[in-house]
């Protein structure tokens, strides 16, 4: 077992306290991977709290829902743990924005508070609807909204880092488009995230709402601040104007959303915007070994952006007692499917050898290329894998459905989850429910309505009549259901509803997803499960809900005991003891989209970074010199960052052999005493 020297770990602790305990009046702290940017935002709150800030006036960012229910319950228990029970308001930047409004008595052109749709529901029912009603195709409606999406993020029509499709958007289109998300996202009560964002900033520049008054907000912390895009740092900036003090923490060597028009330039500029600004950075990591650290740094320094932070981040395991190097490799393989093999046998070997299944992950950069051949790789060799999240239970018709249902137990007036279930009805499509909302909106009808109180005669005709009788009989039971009910009382029920509409066969995946959980376990933690960005978050939420029912945890772990494969994006905040990065190539990383564009390599070396940093014991990264691709075998040359990784790739046969997994896992072993 290793230990971490005393001395290095209150130094790294210091740095920590320095930033949560820091008076200034803006406060940017940047913190590498590992160094403990979530303990210092926990130690922020209890120390503003401790020294007498009410919490009612601290309010915290996170990036996605899911992101922000794990940060609150995070604040929470740090603060319990330490003699401070309060809650402070955590959301996202989105839902910030809705509440100054709501707050402030600017949504009353909505039924009830609108949601905010995710990516399923901008596609299934935003995409889809605004499709049948306009008359163009799906493909077509969805580059319509994401021009009218760049505009809300950065004011600018065609800002950098949008890619216009061809042909280019009409303004016939942006005004059919205005006209649609105007009467659809108020029939549904649902607003688009960059859209409500920028009607937020535009009202208290207009001079009609105060956010600082309106919450009575007084500080404001703000996590990953480099994956805000323009708009949303105009909304921060709006509060530090008016005296809020604002503590950012962030990173810009993991800024990888510029599709969302985020940009590293956020963090970077905000001491040029705000001199007297307290600086703080955490240079000591805690999770990867150093080889890792190493690796990820060679990457990052020969790819660095203009006007990059300095940072000499130290590994914690150098100096620990005994060191703990870890190991990086770096492999060549023949052929992809060569590389699917070696990958799928050093899984089974790693597993063999004691590694957790659950503690060695795969991440892909395009996951079209690379996910067939492992996919197959690992059936043959009976390897136990997590599907990338996209193909999981919640995106199956079961899956929606019940996340719905659930959604309405525990808010009633959640119109968006009445036109999910509408949607997903056996026999209903996209034209039926336009057909519906066509007919509220022509006759002054409220959405939600027309599926619990007595119908209007001769409104509704044919299958639209139909698709709204059916859900009224669906929707009379979940809609008398409380978020505190218990699976115990609400499972028949819901299993019920969900076996009528799709057979015992369909719904057997909501079984298993349903035994995961104490039988006492609320609808509201059900719902934030499948809410949830990642299994990590899962993991959180299923612990949690056990601790509450003072309830030992399943004997397998948190996590299910399955090989992670993801996307690189997807990976971003997880970490694994043993990372895989295959497909090393330059036509997958960066790929012909990134190539003509020197910013997008450069973020294109991020994303690497960051993947490599998820790893805390060993990473091995791949390239094949051969490769299916469109029915053509190719030799893709290696990705322009493989040559700066400080390791030289090897021509392997095979994956690890046993000897070699068991090598890994003792420095898994030596690692976990931390």
């Amino acid at each position: 077992m290793s230990t971490f020297n005393q001395q290095d770990l209150a130094k790294a602790i210091a740095a920590q306290h320095a930033a949560a305990h820091d008076p200034s009046s803006q406060v940017r702290l940047v913190a590498g991977p590992g160094s403990g940017k979530s303990f210092a935002i926990e130690e922020r709150v209890h120390w503003l709290l401790s020294t007498g800030t009410e919490a009612r006036s601290i309010y915290a960012i996170s990036y996605t829902r899911a992101a922000a229910r794990d940060l609150k319950r995070r604040i929470g228990a740090y603060c319990e743990s330490r003699g401070i029970t309060a809650s402070v308001q955590v959301s996202t930047v989105h839902s910030l924005a809705l509440k100054l409004l709501r707050y402030a008595g600017l949504l009353s052109s909505y039924p009830v508070t609108p949601g905010i749709l995710d990516e399923w529901e901008m596609e299934n029912i935003f995409d889809a609807e605004f499709a049948v009603a306009d008359g163009r195709s799906k493909r077509r409606c969805e580059q319509i909204r994401r021009d009218h999406e760049a505009f809300w993020d950065t004011g600018d029509w065609n800002p950098p880092n949008y890619v216009p499709p061809e042909p280019a958007i009409t303004e016939q289109e942006r005004s059919e488009f205005k006209a649609f998300n105007s009467s659809r996202t108020r029939a549904y009560s649902f607003v688009v995230p960059g859209e409500i964002v920028r009607l937020c900033v535009e009202q208290i520049a207009a001079g009609t709402l105060d956010p600082v008054e309106t919450l009575n907000l007084r500080q404001l912390i703000v996590d990953e601040y480099q994956d805000l895009n323009p708009i949303d740092i105009d909304l921060v900036d709006q509060f530090a104007k008016r005296g809020v003090t604002v503590f950012v923490a962030g990173d810009d060597d993991q800024s990888v959303y510029s599709f969302r028009h985020a940009s590293p330039a956020g963090i970077q500029d905000f001491i040029r915007k705000y001199t007297a600004a307290g600086q703080h950075s955490l240079q000591h990591c805690f999770r990867c070994t150093p080889s890792v650290l190493t690796a990820a740094q060679s990457v990052i320094k020969s790819f660095p952006l203009p006007g990059r932070i300095s940072k000499n981040p130290i590994s914690l395991h150098a100096t620990a007692t005994p060191p703990v190097e870890g190991s990086v490799q770096c492999w060549k393989f023949k052929s992809a499917v060569a590389e699917a093999n070696g990958l799928a046998e050093s899984c089974s070997n790693l597993i063999a050898a004691g590694t957790p299944a659950s503690e060695i992950m795969v991440l892909l950069s395009n996951r079209r290329a690379l996910s067939p051949e492992i996919v197959k790789a690992f059936l043959r060799k009976n390897v136990p894998f997590e599907a990338i999240q996209s193909e999981g239970f919640l995106d199956s018709d079961v899956g929606r459905m019940a996340l719905s249902i659930l959604r309405l137990a525990c808010k009633p007036d959640d119109y968006v989850a009445v036109r999910v279930i509408v949607g997903l009805l056996p026999g209903v499509g996209v034209k039926t429910c336009d057909q519906i909302a066509m007919a509220v909106i022509a006759n002054n009808l409220n959405y939600k309505d027309i599926f619990v109180r007595p119908l209007p005669p001769r409104v509704f005709k044919g299958k639209a009549l139909g698709a709204v009788n059916q859900a009224r009989a669906i929707l009379s039971g979940p809609t008398t259901w409380t978020k505190d009910d218990t699976i115990k009382l609400r499972r028949v029920d819901l299993l019920a509803i969900l076996d009528g509409l799709f057979g015992a066969e369909e719904v057997k995946s909501l079984y298993a997803f349903l035994d995961q959980f104490p039988p006492e376990s609320t609808l509201e933690e059900v719902r934030d499960f499948l809410w949830a960005d990642n299994d990590e978050q899962q993991a959180k939420l299923l612990e949690a809900a056990y601790t509450r029912l003072n309830l030992p945890a399943p004997s397998r772990g948190p996590l299910p005991p399955k090989v992670r494969l993801m996307t690189m994006h997807g990976s971003k905040g997880l970490s694994a003891q043993v990372v895989f990065v295959p497909g090393l190539e330059d036509e997958i990383l960066p790929g012909p989209h990134r190539r003509p564009k020197i910013g997008l390599v450069l973020e294109a070396a991020r994303l690497l970074y960051v993947s490599i940093t998820r790893a805390r014991a060993a990473c091995i990264l791949s390239y094949a010199t051969s490769r299916m691709v469109n029915g053509k075998f190719t030799n893709p040359r290696p990705s322009p960052f493989a040559a700066h990784l400080g390791t030289p790739f090897i021509q392997r046969p095979s994956g690890l052999d046993l000897a070699e997994a068991t090598s890994i896992r003792s420095t898994c072993v030596q690692m976990e005493a931390h």
